[in-house]
């Protein structure tokens, strides 16, 4: 017989206190550190069960205080629909699927279900398939946003009204809201520390294909650049389009590394000053970010950083319930952890 999933074990135990009275209406229950240390189980663990009881109209919260037994009398009705809507990237990439396998997983157990759509980088197809969900009247939405999502009414107006929304990898600017991402300056400081501290580079190029106004790559240089300027490093900004990088073999002349936004951006790099004879890492090193999985078997196998796209979906997936249940969540922006992963394209054997 399949064990019952923990977060259902700390759920019956907190309702089986109301319904014993142990608990009464308008009592404090447990802290969410209180339950963690009782059960031994993680904060997610925890929340899902007490974002479970919340939707079912057992408790409610007072913000920054705790939550509280509801009183039979007002209890709340349950949400109308069990639908997420996801808008993610398209669905061949491995960070959104990645994405979608932890927000499928999470909503699973609480019997919601999401309804998925993919940018296909068309400004009008992606406001006709947010609309579509919109009108699949779904609870929330789990959101992977473009700089396009700029010109979008219909998820500015669900900004500004303050709807069930969560972001998950990144946010735009003027589109900040509630979020999950890859903690990208983290990751960023790590690789960038390791090229000037273990192989004295001291002039790095940041190159990426989107701008500044996009949190990731605003926040890997911002944590590149921070790495540089503690071990007296120079770091240079730049933004090319598919075009310019058949003349990037000029503009990386006077570095020593290239550090590439993503690992997509890395390959594109390695085999373009490949064509134009020069040896990576030999001539100038090259490092990623992603950890895609043919990172390691392009030559020379990539340094990167590995991000966790599953808990990213989980994560966004336990936001959007906890809004749900609660209709507000304290923590704007959360960040998932990242690994630095050290191959061959930055010097190291």
């Amino acid at each position: 017989m399949k064990n019952k999933p923990m977060y259902k074990v700390v759920k019956e135990y907190i309702l089986s206190k109301i319904r014993k009275g142990e608990l009464a209406a308008e009592e404090r229950i447990p802290s969410e550190k209180e339950l963690m240390d009782l059960f031994q189980v993680s904060r997610i663990t925890v929340r899902k069960a007490i974002d479970e009881l919340a939707l079912e109209g057992y408790i409610y919260r007072l913000q920054g205080i705790g939550a509280f037994v509801q009183k039979p009398s007002s209890k709340i009705q349950p949400v109308s629909s069990k639908l997420v809507g996801v808008f993610l990237t398209t669905a061949s990439d491995v960070l959104s699927v990645g994405i979608l396998r932890g927000v499928e997983e999470y909503l699973s157990t609480l019997d919601f279900h999401p309804v998925v759509q993919f940018s296909d980088d068309d400004e009008n197809s992606e406001r006709e398939k947010l609309n579509r969900l919109v009108r699949l009247e779904v609870a929330g939405f789990i959101i992977l946003p473009h700089l396009c999502s700029l010109s979008d009414e219909t998820l500015l107006e669900l900004v500004r009204q303050k709807k069930p929304v969560v972001f998950v990898d990144r946010t735009i600017e003027g589109l900040e809201y509630h979020s999950v991402q890859s903690d990208n300056q983290k990751g960023a400081y790590d690789i960038t520390k390791h090229l000037v501290e273990v192989h004295n580079y001291r002039k790095i190029a940041f190159v990426s294909w989107e701008s500044t106004k996009v949190s990731s790559v605003r926040e890997r240089f911002r944590g590149a650049k921070r790495a540089c300027d503690e071990h007296n490093a120079i770091i240079h900004l730049i933004q090319i389009d598919k075009q310019q990088i058949k003349d990037l073999h000029q503009m990386v002349k006077q570095f020593d590394a290239i550090f590439a936004c993503t690992d997509l951006l890395a390959v594109e790099i390695i085999s373009h000053l490949q064509t134009f004879g020069f040896s990576i890492p030999e001539d100038i090193a090259v490092v990623g970010f992603d950890d895609r999985p043919f990172s390691e078997f392009i030559q020379p196998k990539l340094t990167t950083v590995r991000q966790y796209p599953e808990k990213i979906g989980e994560r966004a997936a336990a936001t959007l319930i906890s809004l749900l249940a609660w209709n507000d969540v304290e923590e704007r922006v959360q960040y998932v952890p990242t690994k630095l992963v050290v191959r061959h394209s930055c010097g190291c054997k």
